[in-house]
């Protein structure tokens, strides 16, 4: 059967858009994890031969073992490749119980062998942080909009997802407080630095225009003007470093950046969870490796670490 090659764009586009639809309300996943996943899925359903729905109908564990080993060829980082089988085993999930499987072969996917917290964040340094705000023109409305994104990424260490979804009753303009709302509807008050807040006072006072009607924080500057997304952030902050000319990076290197610049200047474990809002501190642990003397103060703070110290003789 030959399948135009337009129409199986639209075919595969048509799986993933019901996919991330399926995360996004079967799931409840915030809108950059269900858009995380479907990017990464879609070089399965691209690898599959056209016409996508009838592959999925005769997919077997067979082929997915071989499209696990194609990936595992291509090199990837243990942490990397086990994110790909992560959410591939979603897809499947939502392939069968949406009925474009006739059997759930998620259990089929292996596990990526990895040390859990083995990998050290990369902070970004000073000088390209500097590199970064010396690019932006503050007599416009999107270099005020990105003076805003920048300083809540390195001076709160905000997620992208939590930035793009910033609404204007969650700037405490009195109270200097800043409420949040992160991953599983958690929701979080944070205090709002001087400049941050100035930056985001800035932004909304004489960055968003008279166009914007809605209650979000931030917007895109471009017509149609529409609430900017988490992918969004993202891109502001890759064509902010090609401006910069500087290497291409991400959100979340910068909420490293924030991360280990709070312990490096003697902040505890314990605060910098409260600050990122991990559920747990050996999430937050990962940070310390950067720097061996705190590796070193962790051991200290580490709640086993007394009873490991009593150890019977």
């Amino acid at each position: 059967m030959v399948v135009h090659r337009d129409q199986r764009r639209a075919d595969v586009r048509d799986v993933l858009d019901e996919f991330e639809r399926w995360l996004l309300q079967e799931r409840s996943a915030q809108e950059c994890t269900a858009a995380a996943y479907t990017a990464r899925v879609a070089a399965f359903v691209e690898w599959l031969p056209a016409p996508v729905e009838e592959s999925l109908r005769k997919l077997t564990a067979a082929m997915l073992i071989e499209w696990v080993d194609l990936e595992a060829a291509r090199g990837l980082k243990a942490s990397t490749l086990g994110k790909q089988l992560v959410m591939l085993r979603s897809f499947l999930q939502y392939a069968h119980r949406s009925g474009r499987m006739g059997q759930d072969l998620s259990g089929v996917v292996p596990h990526a062998a990895a040390w859990r917290l083995s990998s050290i964040p990369d902070p970004v340094p000073a000088g390209t942080i500097e590199a970064l705000f010396d690019t932006l023109d503050l007599r416009s409305p999107k270099g005020l909009r990105d003076r805003a994104i920048l300083l809540l990424l390195t001076g709160l260490g905000l997620r992208a997802c939590e930035i793009a979804g910033l609404r204007l009753d969650d700037i405490g303009w009195r109270t200097g407080s800043l409420r949040i709302r992160g991953k599983g509807d958690r929701v979080d008050e944070l205090p709002l630095p001087d400049e941050v807040g100035h930056a985001l006072e800035d932004y909304v006072l004489h960055g968003r225009g008279g166009r914007v009607q809605g209650e979000e924080v931030f917007w895109t500057v471009i017509d149609p003007v529409q609430p900017l997304s988490a992918n969004g952030v993202c891109g502001t902050i890759r064509q902010i470093c090609i401006k910069a000319g500087v290497e291409k990076f991400g959100p979340h290197r910068l909420r490293h950046t924030f991360a280990t610049g709070m312990l490096a200047t003697g902040a505890t474990l314990q605060e910098v969870q409260g600050l990122l809002r991990h559920a747990h501190l050996r999430t937050t642990a990962l940070y310390a490796k950067v720097d061996k003397n705190r590796l070193t103060a962790l051991a200290r703070e580490w709640p086993a670490a007394a009873s490991l110290g009593r150890c019977p003789r």
